[in-house]
């Protein structure tokens, strides 16, 4: 389970950038590590993009995404199919 905050809708653009600026200070090591860090990057930045309507922000939480599926699907490989 991740130590990154379910519930981003409470912090100002100030305090996201914070929060996000945590979690990247210490990188994930394992692939389960990196998979909930993407997912936490597009929560981010989708949630910028939502409120300023900043289509960089977008197109990062839409990588961080991808990035996160890839990583999920190579971890459904190496577990023989499960997750």
């Amino acid at each position: 389970m991740s130590d990154y905050p379910d519930d981003l809708s409470h912090l100002t653009g100030s305090q996201l950038l914070r929060v996000f600026l945590d979690a990247v200070r210490t990188p994930p090591t394992t692939a389960v590590e990196r998979a909930e860090f993407f997912d936490f990057k597009a929560r981010v930045f989708a949630l910028i993009a939502e409120r300023d309507g900043n289509p960089d922000a977008a197109k990062a939480a839409a990588r961080a995404r991808a990035d996160r599926d890839r990583v999920l699907a190579r971890i459904e490989t190496s577990n023989g199919g499960e997750k």
